[in-house]
């Protein structure tokens, strides 16, 4: 996922800004492919115990985070798009159950640049919709837990391209299995609506993903991988779709008071309505500092 959570992102970025020209994402692409590579090389001093050290994959298990990823999507073979993301989530409460998470989007399309849709002639990369996202762990025990999440997504998108053109929420729900052979495996509900009726062009939002989120043990506590398949239906068009996302990601040793994670994450999707071809993200993210 990236994220300490069931997380669509990716996929509701694809409804937004498309785009024509691929070798500007694909130099920006490279270059953080060339950091991901930079970064993974083993720290000089031995750390902690790897196993004990919280890395994002349980959807359970907050704890504060602060991260960088861009992903990049292939629409179809003339036209794709970027999605910038910068994160911050804080734990709070007793145990830290409950989190708040701050998420500034930066869109990435020559749809940006187009004054037909609110845009700058030469401006690709514009803010998006920022969104805050709260996380409720209400359920913990060794072998399950459940939690619900309420993400709320303001109007700040500076083009009509980069953002729902409307104050819209999401609601997901999850519960999560604890499996004997120490993996994870967490199927989630959510919904993202619009909460204004529609945008100025009467475009709603209406959303439905029914998410699979597995995370294998691996005998190496530095590596871990997620497998995230999902059914997501559009109300509005009544279209509907699947995907598959892989995670695969690298502890990097102490970093700013916390811990370093590089990851890497690919995905497909697949049926006739689906909006994109296939995407690929990469990020770094800091965790329990």
């Amino acid at each position: 996922m990236g994220n300490s959570r069931v997380d669509t992102v990716e996929i509701k970025s694809l409804y937004r800004a498309s785009g024509t020209s691929l070798a500007p994402k694909l130099r920006r692409l490279s270059a953080m492919a060339a950091l991901f590579a930079a970064t993974i090389a083993p720290p000089a001093k031995a750390q902690e115990d790897l196993s004990e050290i919280n890395n994002g994959t349980n959807p359970t298990l907050l704890t504060t985070q602060f991260g960088l990823q861009y992903q990049f999507n292939q629409i179809n073979s003339d036209l794709n798009t970027g999605l910038f993301e910068a994160f911050y989530t804080q734990p709070f409460g007793e145990g830290g159950k409950r989190a708040f998470r701050i998420t500034v989007p930066g869109s990435d399309s020559p749809f940006n640049a187009n004054p037909i849709f609110g845009g700058k002639p030469g401006v690709e990369f514009t803010l998006g919709d920022i969104s805050v996202t709260y996380i409720d762990v209400f359920y913990l025990t060794e072998k399950n837990g459940a939690a619900f999440t309420f993400e709320l997504f303001l109007d700040t998108a500076e083009t009509e391209a980069a953002g729902y053109g409307q104050f819209a929420g999401e609601t997901s729900a999850f519960y999560a299995w604890f499996l004997s052979n120490g993996a994870i495996f967490a199927p989630a509900w959510v919904q993202t609506f619009g909460l204004e009726g529609g945008n100025d062009q009467g475009q709603n939002v209406n959303t439905t993903t029914i998410d699979f989120y597995y995370v294998p043990k691996l005998k190496n506590p530095r590596f871990y991988l997620t497998f995230d398949p999902a059914i997501i239906h559009d109300w509005e068009t009544d279209e509907t779709f699947g995907s598959l996302q892989v995670t695969a990601g690298m502890l990097t040793g102490k970093a700013f008071g916390g811990d370093g994670q590089v990851f890497i994450k690919p995905g497909i999707l697949f049926g006739g309505d689906r909006p994109a071809e296939w995407s690929v993200q990469v990020g770094y993210k800091v965790l329990n500092f």
